[in-house]
């Protein structure tokens, strides 16, 4: 398994947590924290899964050529504002997009725009811009949008530079 020491890592994290919670909180709630950990596995379950069949048509759909051209390496800060423009429209939490950035790196799609899709996401995402509007008020969306405006072009370009000096390098 890809992932192996990963989950032996949060397998032990869990453990511990719940031996804490068992001799702090006691047996019924740490039960009731392991059972609710459950529900939330079955709700964002159908997610993951619709999320991955996403990533994997998408390494069928759109020929590498075509990712490689608008998200490739070689495709340079054109590539890189396009991964922010997907980053800022991209739905979802990370483990629904994710696994779409993780098809689009295996077919094709360098690491540079795929830093500013990640970073956009992260920063810029339009579905967002109405919640921070209700709650915090649109001068502070504009102020904080403007502040991370540079930020997913700027990540692109630095990963790309890394790649570029430090791992694509004989």
């Amino acid at each position: 398994m890809r992932f192996g020491s990963t989950i032996w890592i949060y397998l032990i994290c869990a453990v511990l947590l719940f031996i804490i919670a068992y001799t702090r909180v006691g047996q019924k709630e740490a039960v009731s924290g392991v059972r609710s950990s459950f529900v939330l596995f079955v709700e964002i379950l159908p997610l993951i899964v619709i999320a991955m069949i996403i990533g994997g048509l998408i390494q069928v759909i759109i020929p590498q050529a075509v990712i490689e051209q608008f998200l490739g390496t070689s495709s340079g800060i054109k590539g890189i504002v396009t991964g922010s423009v997907a980053g800022s429209v991209m739905p979802g939490p990370p483990y629904a997009s994710l696994p779409i950035v993780a098809s689009l790196l295996k077919s094709g799609a360098g690491t540079g725009p795929l830093v500013a899709l990640v970073t956009a996401w992260a920063l810029w995402r339009i579905n967002l811009i109405p919640l921070e509007i209700a709650f915090i008020g649109p001068r502070f969306m504009a102020i904080r949008f403007l502040a991370t405006f540079i930020f997913p072009i700027l990540a692109g370009l630095i990963a790309q530079f890394i790649v570029m000096r430090f791992v694509a390098s004989p």
